[in-house]
């Protein structure tokens, strides 16, 4: 019987040292992408390594689906066929096997804030860019405040474009626009 754990977070700035840390693990299985569908390359490998009598631990339900209530109690029940227990502890919930239908009802009730908890950040998210656009804010990348006058310099000076570009810290396509 092997602990096996997953861990997810969306981005990779986000630090993962939180999740399971007081779990005792065999192995675990980490990855740093958006848990949009359950199509991800280290939650599919995880779910092919584990065999019957294995335990699955996962953070929390939102960790492993954010894609509809169906993702994951799929996940459950294909984990519990195969004979493996899986353990969100965030939640306190273990499944070990056929799931009653209010089992079914709580997880896919879970599952389902934890879709529109996703779909609500999206929305704060875009009223925050919209409200910041309106107010006159740049959004995005820093602009560069290099000027034609410094990319002909270093041209003039025998530099090939790309070299000015590595240079002046600016990207290829920020160079010809400027030299236009």
């Amino acid at each position: 019987m092997a602990h096996v754990g997953y861990i997810r977070v969306s981005t990779v700035e986000q630090s993962t040292s939180r999740q399971l840390a007081d779990v005792q693990l065999d192995k675990v299985f980490e990855e740093k992408v958006s848990a949009k569908t359950v199509d991800r390359p280290e939650l599919q490998a995880c779910l092919e390594y584990l065999r019957e009598g294995d335990v699955l631990h996962v953070h929390s339900l939102d960790r492993i689906c954010r894609s509809g209530a169906g993702d994951a109690v799929g996940l459950v029940e294909q984990m519990n066929q195969k004979g493996v227990s899986v353990q969100f502890h965030k939640e306190g919930m273990r499944f070990d096997g056929a799931m009653s239908a209010a089992q079914k009802g709580v997880l896919g009730i879970l599952a389902a804030v934890a879709q529109m908890e996703r779909e609500l950040i999206k929305e704060r998210q875009a009223e925050g860019i919209a409200a910041a656009k309106a107010a006159g804010k740049h959004i995005g990348r820093p602009r560069a405040q290099v000027t034609r006058e410094d990319v002909m310099k270093l041209i003039n000076s025998g530099l090939t474009k790309s070299e000015a570009a590595r240079e002046l810290g600016i990207g290829r396509a920020t160079l010809y626009r400027l030299i236009g």
